[in-house]
Protein backbone atom coordinates (compact mmCIF):
# COMPACT_ATOMS: atom_id res chain seq x y z
CA UNK A 1 0.00 0.00 0.00
CA UNK A 2 1.03 3.62 -0.39
CA UNK A 3 2.85 4.94 2.65
CA UNK A 4 3.39 8.40 4.08
CA UNK A 5 6.47 10.23 2.85
CA UNK A 6 8.29 11.60 5.88
CA UNK A 7 7.02 11.61 9.47
CA UNK A 8 3.44 10.75 10.42
CA UNK A 9 1.19 13.83 10.57
CA UNK A 10 0.39 15.35 13.97
CA UNK A 11 -3.20 14.11 13.84
CA UNK A 12 -2.59 10.36 13.89
CA UNK A 13 -4.06 7.48 15.85
CA UNK A 14 -3.17 3.88 16.64
CA UNK A 15 -6.85 2.82 16.57
CA UNK A 16 -7.44 -0.30 14.47
CA UNK A 17 -10.90 -0.18 12.82
CA UNK A 18 -10.58 -3.82 11.76
CA UNK A 19 -9.89 -5.24 15.21
CA UNK A 20 -12.56 -7.30 17.01
CA UNK A 21 -12.51 -4.83 19.89
CA UNK A 22 -13.23 -1.88 17.60
CA UNK A 23 -15.91 -3.78 15.69
CA UNK A 24 -17.64 -4.91 18.89
CA UNK A 25 -18.34 -1.30 19.87
CA UNK A 26 -17.15 1.25 17.31
CA UNK A 27 -19.10 4.22 18.59
CA UNK A 28 -16.67 5.38 21.28
CA UNK A 29 -13.70 5.19 18.86
CA UNK A 30 -15.82 7.09 16.36
CA UNK A 31 -16.31 9.86 18.90
CA UNK A 32 -12.56 10.00 19.52
CA UNK A 33 -11.83 10.27 15.81
CA UNK A 34 -14.43 13.01 15.26
CA UNK A 35 -12.84 15.07 18.02
CA UNK A 36 -9.44 15.36 16.32
CA UNK A 37 -8.75 18.87 15.10
CA UNK A 38 -8.09 17.78 11.52
CA UNK A 39 -10.85 16.44 9.23
CA UNK A 40 -8.60 13.52 8.18
CA UNK A 41 -6.60 11.41 10.66
CA UNK A 42 -3.67 9.11 9.84
CA UNK A 43 -4.14 5.55 11.14
CA UNK A 44 -0.66 4.28 11.91
CA UNK A 45 -1.69 0.60 12.17
CA UNK A 46 -2.56 0.35 8.47
CA UNK A 47 -0.97 3.50 6.98
CA UNK A 48 -4.29 4.87 5.77
CA UNK A 49 -6.28 8.05 6.26
CA UNK A 50 -9.68 8.09 7.94
CA UNK A 51 -12.50 10.65 7.81
CA UNK A 52 -15.32 10.39 10.32
CA UNK A 53 -17.22 13.68 10.56
CA UNK A 54 -20.41 13.96 8.53
CA UNK A 55 -19.34 16.95 6.42
CA UNK A 56 -15.91 15.44 5.66
CA UNK A 57 -17.44 12.07 4.78
CA UNK A 58 -19.86 13.69 2.32
CA UNK A 59 -17.04 15.76 0.84
CA UNK A 60 -14.92 12.67 0.08
CA UNK A 61 -17.82 10.62 -1.27
CA UNK A 62 -18.90 13.48 -3.50
CA UNK A 63 -15.47 14.05 -5.09
CA UNK A 64 -14.77 11.10 -7.40
CA UNK A 65 -12.25 13.08 -9.44
CA UNK A 66 -9.82 13.11 -6.51
CA UNK A 67 -11.10 10.21 -4.39
CA UNK A 68 -11.40 7.22 -6.68
CA UNK A 69 -13.37 3.99 -6.47
CA UNK A 70 -11.01 2.31 -8.95
CA UNK A 71 -8.45 1.75 -6.20
CA UNK A 72 -10.75 -0.92 -4.76
CA UNK A 73 -13.49 -1.00 -2.18
CA UNK A 74 -11.25 -2.23 0.63
CA UNK A 75 -7.83 -1.99 2.20
CA UNK A 76 -6.08 -3.58 -0.80
CA UNK A 77 -4.90 -0.85 -3.16
CA UNK A 78 -5.73 -1.87 -6.74
CA UNK A 79 -3.38 0.79 -8.07
CA UNK A 80 -0.52 -1.09 -6.41
CA UNK A 81 -1.73 -4.68 -5.94
CA UNK A 82 -3.68 -7.11 -8.14
CA UNK A 83 -7.07 -8.07 -6.69
CA UNK A 84 -8.16 -11.70 -6.23
CA UNK A 85 -11.18 -11.22 -8.49
CA UNK A 86 -12.04 -8.96 -11.40
CA UNK A 87 -13.13 -5.60 -9.94
CA UNK A 88 -16.83 -4.83 -9.90
CA UNK A 89 -18.00 -2.99 -13.02
CA UNK A 90 -20.23 -0.79 -10.88
CA UNK A 91 -18.51 -0.43 -7.50
CA UNK A 92 -14.83 -0.30 -8.43
CA UNK A 93 -14.68 1.86 -11.53
CA UNK A 94 -14.88 5.59 -12.15
CA UNK A 95 -16.52 7.56 -14.95
CA UNK A 96 -16.95 7.17 -17.84
CA UNK A 97 -17.06 3.37 -17.39
CA UNK A 98 -19.10 3.72 -14.21
CA UNK A 99 -21.79 5.83 -15.84
CA UNK A 100 -22.33 3.33 -18.64
CA UNK A 101 -22.93 0.35 -16.36
CA UNK A 102 -24.77 2.30 -13.67
CA UNK A 103 -27.23 3.60 -16.26
CA UNK A 104 -28.15 0.02 -17.15
CA UNK A 105 -28.72 -0.98 -13.53
CA UNK A 106 -30.79 2.11 -12.81
CA UNK A 107 -33.05 1.24 -15.75
CA UNK A 108 -33.55 -2.41 -14.78
CA UNK A 109 -34.21 -1.54 -11.11
CA UNK A 110 -36.72 1.14 -12.00
CA UNK A 111 -39.46 2.58 -9.82
CA UNK A 112 -42.03 0.74 -11.95
CA UNK A 113 -40.33 -2.61 -11.37
CA UNK A 114 -40.08 -1.98 -7.64
CA UNK A 115 -43.76 -1.14 -7.51
CA UNK A 116 -44.58 -4.42 -9.27
CA UNK A 117 -42.40 -6.32 -6.80
CA UNK A 118 -43.99 -4.82 -3.70
CA UNK A 119 -46.97 -7.19 -3.53
CA UNK A 120 -44.72 -10.24 -3.96
CA UNK A 121 -42.42 -9.01 -1.20
CA UNK A 122 -45.40 -8.42 1.09
CA UNK A 123 -46.71 -11.95 0.60
CA UNK A 124 -43.29 -13.42 1.40
CA UNK A 125 -42.77 -11.21 4.47
CA UNK A 126 -46.21 -12.09 5.82
CA UNK A 127 -45.58 -15.82 5.34
CA UNK A 128 -42.19 -15.79 7.05
CA UNK A 129 -43.42 -13.70 9.99
CA UNK A 130 -46.49 -15.92 10.42
CA UNK A 131 -44.17 -18.93 10.50
CA UNK A 132 -41.95 -17.21 13.10
CA UNK A 133 -45.01 -16.43 15.23
CA UNK A 134 -46.07 -20.07 15.13
CA UNK A 135 -42.65 -21.01 16.51
CA UNK A 136 -42.76 -18.27 19.14
CA UNK A 137 -39.07 -18.46 20.05
CA UNK A 138 -36.36 -18.47 17.42
CA UNK A 139 -32.94 -17.24 16.43
CA UNK A 140 -34.17 -14.44 14.23
CA UNK A 141 -31.05 -14.17 12.05
CA UNK A 142 -31.01 -17.63 10.40
CA UNK A 143 -34.68 -18.40 10.99
CA UNK A 144 -36.23 -15.17 9.72
CA UNK A 145 -33.95 -12.29 8.74
CA UNK A 146 -31.69 -14.19 6.33
CA UNK A 147 -34.56 -16.00 4.70
CA UNK A 148 -36.41 -12.90 3.55
CA UNK A 149 -33.73 -11.22 1.35
CA UNK A 150 -32.40 -14.64 0.29
CA UNK A 151 -35.85 -15.32 -1.13
CA UNK A 152 -37.17 -12.08 -2.56
CA UNK A 153 -34.02 -10.54 -4.04
CA UNK A 154 -32.63 -13.53 -5.97
CA UNK A 155 -36.20 -14.25 -7.10
CA UNK A 156 -36.42 -10.72 -8.47
CA UNK A 157 -33.09 -11.14 -10.27
CA UNK A 158 -34.45 -14.38 -11.77
CA UNK A 159 -32.27 -16.92 -9.98
CA UNK A 160 -33.75 -20.39 -9.70
CA UNK A 161 -35.13 -21.58 -6.37
CA UNK A 162 -32.61 -23.76 -4.52
CA UNK A 163 -30.44 -23.73 -1.41
CA UNK A 164 -28.95 -20.24 -1.65
CA UNK A 165 -26.71 -20.31 1.42
CA UNK A 166 -23.63 -20.29 -0.82
CA UNK A 167 -24.51 -16.66 -1.56
CA UNK A 168 -23.72 -15.83 2.06
CA UNK A 169 -20.31 -17.48 1.77
CA UNK A 170 -19.56 -15.53 -1.40
CA UNK A 171 -20.70 -12.30 0.27
CA UNK A 172 -18.38 -13.00 3.21
CA UNK A 173 -15.50 -13.42 0.74
CA UNK A 174 -16.31 -10.15 -1.02
CA UNK A 175 -16.87 -7.99 2.03
CA UNK A 176 -14.32 -9.77 4.23
CA UNK A 177 -11.74 -8.93 1.59
CA UNK A 178 -12.21 -5.24 2.29
CA UNK A 179 -10.14 -5.57 5.47
CA UNK A 180 -6.70 -6.98 6.27
CA UNK A 181 -5.93 -10.62 5.50
CA UNK A 182 -6.57 -12.67 8.64
CA UNK A 183 -6.42 -16.43 9.36
CA UNK A 184 -10.25 -16.42 9.23
CA UNK A 185 -10.19 -14.92 5.75
CA UNK A 186 -7.44 -17.22 4.51
CA UNK A 187 -9.46 -20.21 5.64
CA UNK A 188 -12.61 -18.82 4.01
CA UNK A 189 -10.80 -18.26 0.71
CA UNK A 190 -9.96 -21.95 0.43
CA UNK A 191 -13.48 -22.23 -0.99
CA UNK A 192 -12.98 -19.38 -3.47
CA UNK A 193 -12.77 -21.42 -6.67
CA UNK A 194 -15.80 -23.55 -5.86
CA UNK A 195 -17.94 -20.70 -4.60
CA UNK A 196 -17.00 -18.35 -7.45
CA UNK A 197 -17.88 -21.03 -9.99
CA UNK A 198 -21.24 -21.57 -8.27
CA UNK A 199 -22.06 -17.86 -8.42
CA UNK A 200 -20.90 -17.36 -11.99
CA UNK A 201 -22.94 -20.33 -13.21
CA UNK A 202 -26.05 -18.68 -11.79
CA UNK A 203 -25.26 -15.40 -13.52
CA UNK A 204 -25.45 -16.92 -17.01
CA UNK A 205 -28.33 -15.92 -19.25
CA UNK A 206 -29.63 -19.48 -19.67
CA UNK A 207 -30.02 -20.00 -15.92
CA UNK A 208 -32.07 -16.84 -15.33
CA UNK A 209 -35.84 -16.43 -15.54
CA UNK A 210 -36.99 -14.54 -18.62
CA UNK A 211 -38.91 -11.91 -16.64
CA UNK A 212 -36.28 -11.08 -14.01
CA UNK A 213 -33.78 -8.28 -13.51
CA UNK A 214 -30.95 -10.49 -14.76
CA UNK A 215 -32.66 -11.08 -18.10
CA UNK A 216 -33.27 -7.35 -18.39
CA UNK A 217 -29.53 -6.75 -17.96
CA UNK A 218 -28.80 -9.19 -20.79
CA UNK A 219 -31.36 -7.36 -22.94
CA UNK A 220 -29.20 -4.25 -22.59
CA UNK A 221 -26.26 -6.30 -23.83
CA UNK A 222 -28.32 -7.35 -26.86
CA UNK A 223 -29.06 -3.66 -27.48
CA UNK A 224 -25.34 -2.83 -27.40
CA UNK A 225 -25.40 -0.80 -24.19
CA UNK A 226 -22.93 -3.18 -22.54
CA UNK A 227 -20.99 -6.25 -23.63
CA UNK A 228 -22.29 -9.79 -23.07
CA UNK A 229 -19.50 -10.55 -20.60
CA UNK A 230 -20.24 -7.33 -18.73
CA UNK A 231 -23.87 -8.39 -18.35
CA UNK A 232 -22.72 -11.52 -16.51
CA UNK A 233 -20.55 -9.45 -14.17
CA UNK A 234 -23.35 -6.98 -13.49
CA UNK A 235 -25.65 -9.83 -12.50
CA UNK A 236 -22.86 -11.09 -10.24
CA UNK A 237 -22.53 -7.65 -8.66
CA UNK A 238 -26.24 -7.62 -7.85
CA UNK A 239 -26.23 -11.11 -6.39
CA UNK A 240 -23.13 -10.45 -4.27
CA UNK A 241 -24.06 -6.99 -2.99
CA UNK A 242 -27.86 -7.09 -2.93
CA UNK A 243 -28.36 -9.74 -0.25
CA UNK A 244 -25.78 -9.45 2.55
CA UNK A 245 -26.15 -5.72 3.19
CA UNK A 246 -29.94 -6.00 3.36
CA UNK A 247 -29.84 -9.02 5.67
CA UNK A 248 -27.52 -7.19 8.06
CA UNK A 249 -29.51 -3.95 7.87
CA UNK A 250 -32.77 -5.74 8.71
CA UNK A 251 -31.08 -7.68 11.52
CA UNK A 252 -29.59 -4.57 13.10
CA UNK A 253 -32.91 -2.73 12.84
CA UNK A 254 -34.73 -5.64 14.45
CA UNK A 255 -32.24 -5.60 17.32
CA UNK A 256 -32.77 -1.85 17.74
CA UNK A 257 -36.52 -2.37 18.03
CA UNK A 258 -36.08 -5.22 20.52
CA UNK A 259 -33.74 -3.11 22.65
CA UNK A 260 -35.96 -0.01 22.48
CA UNK A 261 -39.49 -1.21 23.34
CA UNK A 262 -40.84 2.35 23.39
CA UNK A 263 -39.80 2.73 19.75
CA UNK A 264 -41.29 -0.65 18.88
CA UNK A 265 -44.56 0.51 20.47
CA UNK A 266 -44.60 3.55 18.16
CA UNK A 267 -44.04 1.40 15.08
CA UNK A 268 -46.55 -1.23 16.20
CA UNK A 269 -49.17 1.49 16.64
CA UNK A 270 -48.42 2.94 13.19
CA UNK A 271 -47.01 0.46 10.65
CA UNK A 272 -46.63 3.34 8.19
CA UNK A 273 -43.53 4.27 10.22
CA UNK A 274 -41.79 1.15 8.85
CA UNK A 275 -39.79 3.06 6.22
CA UNK A 276 -38.82 5.73 8.75
CA UNK A 277 -37.74 3.10 11.29
CA UNK A 278 -35.57 1.30 8.75
CA UNK A 279 -33.95 4.56 7.63
CA UNK A 280 -33.26 5.58 11.22
CA UNK A 281 -31.69 2.20 11.99
CA UNK A 282 -29.44 2.65 8.96
CA UNK A 283 -28.28 5.99 10.35
CA UNK A 284 -27.99 4.68 13.89
CA UNK A 285 -26.21 1.38 13.20
CA UNK A 286 -25.51 0.75 9.52
CA UNK A 287 -24.48 -2.59 8.08
CA UNK A 288 -22.03 -0.63 5.90
CA UNK A 289 -19.99 1.14 8.54
CA UNK A 290 -17.22 2.19 6.16
CA UNK A 291 -16.18 2.60 2.55
CA UNK A 292 -12.80 3.15 0.95
CA UNK A 293 -11.62 5.69 -1.58
CA UNK A 294 -8.11 6.11 -3.02
CA UNK A 295 -6.51 9.43 -3.91
CA UNK A 296 -5.78 9.90 -7.63
CA UNK A 297 -3.31 12.72 -7.02
CA UNK A 298 -1.75 14.72 -4.20
CA UNK A 299 -4.74 16.31 -2.47
CA UNK A 300 -5.16 19.21 -0.07
CA UNK A 301 -8.21 18.01 1.85
CA UNK A 302 -9.50 20.86 3.99
CA UNK A 303 -5.95 21.76 4.94
CA UNK A 304 -4.62 18.20 5.30
CA UNK A 305 -2.07 17.09 2.65
CA UNK A 306 -2.86 13.63 1.27
CA UNK A 307 -0.51 11.95 -1.17
CA UNK A 308 -1.32 10.22 -4.45
CA UNK A 309 -2.62 6.63 -4.24
CA UNK A 310 -3.25 6.68 -0.50
CA UNK A 311 -6.22 4.87 0.92
CA UNK A 312 -8.93 6.89 2.68
CA UNK A 313 -11.27 5.03 5.03
CA UNK A 314 -14.65 6.78 5.03
CA UNK A 315 -16.54 6.03 8.24
CA UNK A 316 -20.19 6.43 7.30
CA UNK A 317 -21.11 4.80 10.61
CA UNK A 318 -19.35 7.61 12.47
CA UNK A 319 -21.01 10.22 10.26
CA UNK A 320 -24.37 8.73 11.21
CA UNK A 321 -23.68 9.52 14.88
CA UNK A 322 -22.11 12.97 14.35
CA UNK A 323 -23.76 15.38 16.81
CA UNK A 324 -22.81 18.26 14.53
CA UNK A 325 -25.34 16.84 12.06
CA UNK A 326 -27.89 14.99 14.17
CA UNK A 327 -29.63 16.23 17.30
CA UNK A 328 -29.36 13.65 20.09
CA UNK A 329 -27.36 11.53 17.66
CA UNK A 330 -26.98 8.50 19.95
CA UNK A 331 -30.75 8.10 20.38
CA UNK A 332 -32.70 5.66 18.17
CA UNK A 333 -35.94 7.39 17.16
CA UNK A 334 -38.27 5.83 14.58
CA UNK A 335 -40.02 9.16 14.04
CA UNK A 336 -36.82 10.95 13.01
CA UNK A 337 -36.90 12.01 9.37
CA UNK A 338 -33.50 11.11 7.95
CA UNK A 339 -34.07 9.75 4.45
CA UNK A 340 -32.65 12.73 2.57
CA UNK A 341 -29.54 13.04 4.76
CA UNK A 342 -28.50 9.64 6.12
CA UNK A 343 -25.63 8.14 4.12
CA UNK A 344 -25.74 4.48 5.07
CA UNK A 345 -25.98 3.73 1.35
CA UNK A 346 -23.08 6.01 0.49
CA UNK A 347 -23.35 9.32 -1.35
CA UNK A 348 -22.35 10.84 -4.65
CA UNK A 349 -22.26 9.03 -7.99
CA UNK A 350 -21.15 5.76 -6.38
CA UNK A 351 -24.00 5.52 -3.88
CA UNK A 352 -25.61 2.08 -3.73
CA UNK A 353 -27.38 1.47 -7.03
CA UNK A 354 -29.81 -1.03 -5.46
CA UNK A 355 -30.62 1.07 -2.40
CA UNK A 356 -34.27 1.51 -3.36
CA UNK A 357 -34.63 -2.27 -3.52
CA UNK A 358 -33.09 -2.59 -0.04
CA UNK A 359 -35.36 0.17 1.25
CA UNK A 360 -38.40 -1.57 -0.18
CA UNK A 361 -37.41 -4.85 1.47
CA UNK A 362 -36.86 -3.15 4.82
CA UNK A 363 -40.12 -1.21 4.65
CA UNK A 364 -42.15 -4.28 3.69
CA UNK A 365 -40.54 -6.48 6.36
CA UNK A 366 -41.07 -4.05 9.24
CA UNK A 367 -44.57 -3.04 8.15
CA UNK A 368 -45.57 -6.71 8.22
CA UNK A 369 -43.89 -7.15 11.60
CA UNK A 370 -45.77 -4.14 12.99
CA UNK A 371 -49.11 -5.43 11.72
CA UNK A 372 -48.69 -8.95 13.09
CA UNK A 373 -46.48 -8.81 16.19
CA UNK A 374 -47.44 -7.48 19.62
CA UNK A 375 -44.20 -7.96 21.54
CA UNK A 376 -40.55 -8.55 20.61
CA UNK A 377 -38.57 -9.95 23.53
CA UNK A 378 -34.83 -10.61 23.61
CA UNK A 379 -34.31 -14.00 25.25
CA UNK A 380 -30.53 -14.12 24.95
CA UNK A 381 -27.61 -11.92 23.96
CA UNK A 382 -27.32 -10.82 20.36
CA UNK A 383 -24.06 -11.90 18.74
CA UNK A 384 -22.16 -9.61 16.38
CA UNK A 385 -19.81 -10.93 13.73
CA UNK A 386 -16.40 -9.56 14.61
CA UNK A 387 -14.47 -10.50 11.45
CA UNK A 388 -13.69 -7.80 8.88
CA UNK A 389 -16.55 -7.08 6.52
CA UNK A 390 -20.09 -5.83 6.94
CA UNK A 391 -21.42 -5.11 10.41
CA UNK A 392 -24.09 -7.63 11.21
CA UNK A 393 -25.44 -10.17 13.64
CA UNK A 394 -24.85 -13.90 13.62
CA UNK A 395 -27.51 -14.54 16.27
CA UNK A 396 -30.54 -12.72 17.69
CA UNK A 397 -32.60 -14.94 20.05
CA UNK A 398 -36.16 -13.59 20.23
CA UNK A 399 -39.64 -14.41 21.45
CA UNK A 400 -42.36 -13.02 19.19
CA UNK A 401 -45.95 -12.70 20.43
CA UNK A 402 -48.80 -12.33 17.95
CA UNK A 403 -51.21 -9.44 18.04
CA UNK A 404 -54.65 -10.54 19.19
CA UNK A 405 -56.60 -7.73 17.57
Amino acid sequence: MAVMRGAAPPDSSDLDPFSPEFRANPFEPYRQLREFAAPAVWLTKHSIWVVSRYDAVRAVLGDWKRFSNAGGGGLTNYFLEKPWRRPSLILEVDPPEHQRTRRVLMQVISADRLQRLRATFEVQADALIDEALERGTLDAIPDLVQRFPLTVFPDAVGMRREDRSTMLTYGAMVFGGFGPVTPWYQDLMKQADTVSAWIMERCQRQTLAADGIGAAIYAHADAGDIEQGEATLLVRSLLSAGVDTTIDSIGLCLRCLAEHPEQWALLRADPQLARSAFEEATRFDSSSQSLFRTTLEDVDFQGVPLQKHQKVLVLIGAAGRDPAKWADADRFDVTRRVTASQIGYGAGIHSCVAQMMARLEGEVFFASLARKVQDIELIGPAQLRLQPGLRGLSSLPLRLIRKTS
